[in-house]
C-alpha cells in the first residue's frame, strides 16, 4: 500500500506546529480519506517514542511521560486512559505486549504522543524529511507483509 503525500503532509505540518497547514491537510484528507494514515501513523509513533526513550523502555520514564501527555489534554472531551497509552508504549519494545486498545483510541494516544514527542525536539527540515521518509518505508514494508 502506497502512503498517500497528504497523509506525509499532513504529520509534517503536525511536527512544525503550522496548525493552518494542518488543518486545510485535514480537511482535504476528510474529503479524499485518510488511505494510509494508520500504518504511517504507527510507524512515525513507533520511531518518536525510540528517539523519546533512546531505544529502551524504562517504566518509570514511561509513566511520567504519559501523566505529563495526560495533563496537556485535561479538557479534552474523552481522557486519555493511562494504562492503554502505557501499554502502547511499552509495545514498541515488547511485541509480546498484548494490546486491548480500540482503534479511536490507539489512533488518538499515538497522535497526541508522537506530537508530543517530535514538536518539542528541535528537528531541522532534514531530520523531519528522513524521519517522514522512514515512516513511510516502514509503513509500506508492513502494508505489503515484507
Amino acid at each position: 500500500m502506497a502512503i498517500k503525500s497528504d497523509v506525509i503532509e499532513f504529520a509534517r505540518t503536525l511536527i512544525r506546529k503550522d496548525f493552518e497547514a494542518n488543518d486545510r491537510y485535514e480537511e482535504k484528507l476528510d474529503a479524499e480519506g485518510w488511505d494510509g494514515w494508520p500504518p504511517f501513523l504507527s510507524a512515525l509513533f513507533f520511531l518518536a517514542v525510540e528517539r523519546r526513550f533512546q531505544g529502551k523502555y524504562d517504566e518509570a520514564k514511561v509513566i511520567r511521560f504519559v501523566a505529563d501527555l495526560r495533563a496537556e489534554t485535561v479538557d479534552d472531551a474523552s481522557p486519555i486512559d493511562a494504562p492503554s497509552a502505557e501499554s502502547l508504549i511499552r509495545a514498541v519494545f515488547d511485541e509480546s505486549v498484548q494490546l486491548n486498545v480500540a482503534p479511536e483510541a490507539m489512533g488518538r494516544i499515538q497522535t497526541l504522543a508522537t506530537y508530543k514527542i517530535l514538536a518539542n525536539e528541535d528537528l531541522t527540515d532534514e531530520d523531519i524529511d528522513n524521519l517522514l521518509a522512514e515512516a513511510k518505508e516502514i509503513a509500506e514494508e508492513q502494508a505489503s507483509g515484507s
